[in-house]
């Protein structure tokens, strides 16, 4: 989309972030954010404060939202990444009644000092089988289980090799973990096979580490993971993948890209996110060294000093996963292509830039901040809920909406917000041409 042209241009609640606004310096912690809350205000005040929304009633398809401004509004949901639309699902409501009968409401403290349980346990013996790994070690959520992970294993002198577009969990936990971080598209396997050999040149003693997501959550892209394992084999790297967006919700039996490039069992490490498609909050780190686990329970600051991932939530995931394995779960895959498809085509056939694979992602393209921002606040004013994605995550000036469809989204309601898009298009940018 071309940047757009009006009066407003210029303003800061248009083409700033919040970043911008990070006061470094000043004796009083608290005083030093006073000009990040004006700016939020400001945005607030111009409409254009998308997010955050609270959820007024339970996830689907259509929400009732309450936002910042205390406004309540209804609208077609695809701010939700709820792929199966399992978060509802009578199934797994059953079994969280049942657990809370026999296991009480929650974990009894850390998983250092008494505080796992035998569903858990249970779990974790369910996903290693899955992924065809050793054994698997779960977390409160998925972004415990990666900044866990890479804190662990990573020390100072070690390197760790990102995609450019990583997901934001990734970037902080690398940060904190080395400073030794590089940029490297791996949409080039070739690039990331001889940036790893001039790492391995200059650093033969130093642990390197190559991060890949199976699908990418800003631009739902997915990359040759076996070209990039084989690299890292060749250079004595460690690989891991990060599976949160797509495993239970991608391919034959929901094993994912993984199982799609015949991966299950052949990567070093593997992370993932439960809160996608097992209706559940939670992640868990899996692999095949046997040192793996036993360093985590040692070392990881959420098994260590946070209250333990509940039974009740482990048995939401099994009864999830009970499901994903079986026909209903694969009709529920189909569904959910057969909507990404539809979003998909449904906006390219009336000009809107939609990159990537079709998965429970559909990224849409926008722009300049100052855009992005107008178009979502028109489509909000439409009843269409959707998630706005800018800097820090995406570059500048490449701001988009990330769509999550549902498997139990309705042909209408996909026609639904592809309308809404388009009618927020022509609101938004009126003098727009060509």
């Amino acid at each position: 989309m071309r940047a757009m042209n009006d009066d407003q241009r210029g303003l800061p609640e248009l083409e700033t972030v919040a970043g911008d606004y990070l006061e470094r310096e000043g004796p009083d912690l608290l005083d030093r954010w006073e000009r990040h809350q004006a700016f939020w205000e400001a945005r607030m005040a111009a409409g254009l404060d998308a997010q955050p929304r609270v959820m007024l009633d339970r996830v689907g398809p259509e929400a009732h939202v309450l936002t910042r401004g205390q406004d309540r509004m209804r609208g077609v949901n695809f701010a939700s990444p709820d792929y199966l639309s399992l978060s509802t699902h009578p199934a797994l409501a059953q079994a969280a009644k049942e657990a809370i009968g026999r296991w009480g409401l929650g974990a009894s403290g850390p998983v250092s000092v008494q505080g796992g349980s035998l569903p858990q346990q249970v779990l974790e013996e369910r996903i290693a089988d899955l992924l065809c790994c050793r054994d698997a070690t779960v977390f409160p959520s998925g972004w415990a289980a990666t900044h866990s992970v890479l804190t662990t294993l990573l020390r100072e002198e070690d390197h760790i090799i990102l995609d450019p577009a990583a997901h934001p969990a990734l970037r902080e936990a690398s940060a904190r973990a080395t400073p030794n971080r590089h940029a490297v598209s791996q949409s080039n396997p070739g690039a990331v096979a001889a940036y790893l050999a001039l790492l391995r040149l200059r650093h033969p003693r130093a642990g390197l580490l190559v991060v890949a997501e199976t699908i990418c959550a800003a631009d739902s892209g997915e990359h040759d993971l076996r070209a990039l394992r084989d690299a890292c084999r060749e250079h004595g790297a460690t690989f891991m993948v990060c599976v949160g967006h797509d495993l239970g919700a991608i391919g034959n039996g929901g094993l994912g890209v993984l199982g799609e490039q015949g991966l299950a069992g052949e990567v070093d490490i593997v992370v993932g996110s439960f809160a996608a498609s097992f209706g559940s909050a939670g992640g868990f780190v899996a692999g095949n060294a046997s040192g793996l686990k036993p360093a985590l329970l040692a070392f990881a600051g959420p098994l260590q000093h946070a209250t333990a991932f509940s039974p009740v939530q482990a048995c939401i995931v099994l009864a999830a996963l009970d499901l994903l394995r079986s026909a209903e779960g694969a009709q529920r895959r189909r569904r959910l292509m057969a909507n990404a498809l539809q979003l998909r085509q449904g906006l390219a056939a009336r000009a809107f830039t939609v990159p990537g694979r079709p998965s429970g992602i559909v990224p849409v393209e926008i722009g300049a901040i100052a855009d992005a921002r107008r178009l979502t606040r028109a489509a909000i004013a439409r009843g269409g809920l959707v998630e706005l994605v800018e800097h820090p995550e995406v570059p500048r000036y490449s701001a988009r909406w990330r769509l999550h469809v549902m498997a139990d989204h309705t042909e209408a309601q996909i026609e639904r917000i592809i309308g809404i898009a388009v009618a927020a298009r022509e609101e938004a940018q009126p003098r727009l041409t060509g």
